[in-house]
């Protein structure tokens, strides 16, 4: 018979939205509070582990934005381009990359709590920087509604969560797997935890589920995300399984968000598979390419295929990795001249998984592709470019083609001052959409509607996004649901 524990609240999961929950139940009060990660110590913290971790919030003024980072000398705040982006502003993006399948009542709750959430965060002890972005004319501008990232990027993030839970008297351990939910489809009040001491039982008056989607298993992306899925290249985690995420199923949990539906990217096609690492400023995952608004893609046969400037890269980077994975190969090739290199987020020199040339003919075959062909994409590009539009890269410009399929929408220009780059990509997948449905408390709900007592859940085992989603969201979504579901699982009584 399996040894058997009790505490006052279980949360499944070592990523962020598992130490935003436990910190918010200890700061409401509860008792013994037990974090149980999978992965082993070397590798806690799920996806925030390989991400800079960004916030999208809804803000109103400037000041509200240096709350958020008091220690940015005020010579350089000054310069920051700061429009409102209002509680309707993020609400529209929500609902327009969505198309509108979001969960009306969870997208209000989210976008009302969101700035409050990065405040507790913040005096919490969780220290923010602004976003990087080369400036422009002495000024800099920023995606609608992400200033900030955590400092030090996701493991920064993560280590001072771990710090100050720890300070907390937080029980966090390492190398436990939960094998079997207590309960059913009405009620929860425990788990079974596999670990190096064998199997064990732990009792409490409520369960968090912060386990994470099932991006990390093949079997379960070709049997929901479609053709080829179980052939994407993980960029987070591998250890989001999604194990606690069936058992919750299996319960009678009811489904929400998108199931064939994921965060895909387009990558470096050398990327490993699974755990990307970040760059060692923590600002960015280095298999990223996120610069493809500057240039032109093409696919193995030299091909454009989709719009690289149809909105801004928040807009459409989480959803381009699958128009990847869908052309031959699931790789394609990101073309740029000396203008868009110039442009690069993270500078020209950001990383050398490239191939150079000076003439568009030269660099074709360095990439496997007829120079006849990648020199008539090219040209009839840049042919189509319309010079009517001022280009500006601070906004959307609309600076466009004429007359090909598909269009650029903005930020078109001619590729034409040598030498020439061109990036390999593949498809690389972060996290899926589908999950548990959940209400505004975090209780997990049933099939029948009704609320599983003692059962909490947040972070990506949530079912919120359909089809795409406005990047940074996710790291929001977390802080303001953890918190509530933590402060909910604490009130609760047995």
């Amino acid at each position: 018979m399996a040894r058997e524990e009790v505490c006052d609240i279980v949360v499944i999961g070592g990523g962020s939205a598992a130490f935003e929950a436990a910190v918010a139940a200890r700061q409401a009060g509860a008792g013994k509070i037990v974090m149980l990660e999978k992965a082993p110590e070397s590798e806690f913290g799920g996806n925030a582990r390989y991400s800079h971790t960004g916030f999208r919030f809804a803000y109103d003024t400037p000041d509200e934005i240096r709350e958020i980072i008091p220690d940015v000398d005020e010579d350089l705040f000054q310069t920051f381009h700061l429009p409102p982006y209002t509680r309707d502003d993020f609400l529209a993006d929500l609902n327009r990359v969505t198309q509108g399948r979001i969960d009306p009542v969870l997208s209000d709750f989210m976008v009302d709590n969101s700035l409050d959430a990065i405040r507790w965060m913040r005096d919490v002890g969780i220290v923010f920087e602004p976003e990087q972005h080369p400036p422009i004319n002495g000024k800099y501008y920023f995606e609608p509604g992400i200033i900030v990232h955590s400092v030090g990027g996701g493991l920064g993030q993560l280590l001072r969560w771990r710090e100050i839970a720890l300070g907390m008297g937080i029980d966090v351990r390492y190398d436990s797997r939960v094998v079997e939910l207590h309960g059913n489809d009405r009620h929860v009040e425990g788990v079974r935890v596999s670990s190096d001491d064998g199997e064990y039982d732990i009792r409490g008056r409520a369960v968090i589920a912060c386990s994470g989607g099932f991006q990390a298993n093949s079997e379960m992306r070709a049997r929901y995300l479609g053709p080829n899925a179980d052939l994407m290249r993980l960029r987070g985690s591998v250890y989001d399984t999604g194990e606690v995420l069936n058992m919750m199923l299996g319960l009678g949990a009811a489904t929400a968000g998108h199931w064939q539906g994921a965060h895909a990217t387009p990558i470096d096609a050398g990327a490993r598979d699974g755990g990307t690492p970040a760059r060692a400023d923590g600002h960015s995952n280095t298999a990223n390419r996120y610069d493809y608004m500057f240039g032109i893609t093409v696919n193995s046969a030299g091909r454009r295929f989709f719009d690289e400037g149809e909105a801004n890269l928040s807009y459409t980077y989480a959803k381009t990795g699958r128009r990847v994975l869908a052309q031959p190969g699931s790789v394609a090739y990101q073309i740029f001249d000396q203008q868009g290199i110039r442009l690069f987020r993270l500078g020209p020199d950001y990383t050398d998984t490239y191939v150079e040339a000076p003439t568009i003919a030269e660099l074709a075959p360095k990439i496997g592709l007829h120079p006849e062909v990648l020199t008539h994409t090219v040209e009839n590009f840049n042919a189509a470019v319309s010079d009517d539009v001022a280009f500006d890269p601070s906004r959307l410009d609309g600076r466009s083609t004429a007359g090909i399929e598909p269009p650029k929408t903005n930020w078109a220009t001619r590729i034409d001052e040598p030498p020439f780059r061109a990036y390999a990509v593949t498809c690389g997948v972060t996290f899926s959409f589908g999950g548990v449905r959940v209400n505004t408390a975090m209780e997990v709900i049933n099939t029948s509607g009704r609320a599983i007592q003692g059962l909490y859940a947040s972070g990506d085992v949530v079912g919120l996004f359909f089809h795409n989603y406005p990047s940074c969201t996710g790291q929001t979504r977390n802080a303001v649901f953890s918190r509530v579901a933590g402060e909910n699982a604490a009130a609760r009584n047995n």
